[in-house]
């Protein structure tokens, strides 16, 4: 989804906000998701369940791993966006 770069003045610059479902790492157990492809530093937003998650629930751990403070259910949704790296 194309939108106005916020990081540029003016919006002459767009960016591709990437969506993706990655419920099928959930197993019950696990508390690091791998993103596919690498995304930018503190533009990950991690929704769980449908619920936004704060920033104080998820550490990056790098571009392309972050962790939650929590972990998910076996049957949970796990949703990412993000701007690719």
């Amino acid at each position: 989804m194309p939108v106005a770069s916020p990081f540029k003045s003016g919006g002459a610059e767009t960016v591709d906000y990437k969506i993706a479902d990655i419920s099928d790492q959930v197993d019950g157990s696990t508390v690091n998701f791998t993103v596919d492809p690498a995304y930018k530093s503190d533009t990950l937003q991690v929704y769980h369940n449908g619920l936004l998650q704060l920033p104080s629930d998820i550490t990056q751990t790098s571009s392309t791993i972050f962790q939650t403070s929590f972990t998910p259910n076996n049957n949970d949704n796990i949703m990412i966006i993000y701007i690719e790296n």
